[in-house]
């Protein structure tokens, strides 16, 4: 399954979030989100860059952590919107 935007995506610990952008940055996927609660309401305290991991025929994302990657993220994003 490819993650597209306006999508709601659901991590393994059940966290919701919506994804508001993405972009390929490095040969890599990654996805601007922001968390969202039972009601699909947005929590904008928590918004996060996550990147796109294939394993087979299966789609995860992983949150990033780096401060640098975030910073050219968030740049390369910002210039999307």
């Amino acid at each position: 399954m490819r993650i597209n935007i306006n999508t709601i995506i659901t991590l393994e610990n059940e966290t919701r979030y919506v994804v508001l952008n993405g972009t390929e940055y490095q040969g890599k996927k990654y996805f601007l989100v922001m968390e969202v609660d039972e009601k699909k309401e947005v929590i904008p305290e928590n918004v996060a860059i996550m990147e796109e991991i294939f394993d087979g025929f299966e789609t995860f994302v992983e949150r990033i952590n780096d401060s640098n990657l975030i910073i050219a993220l968030t740049n390369v994003l910002k210039t999307q919107l």
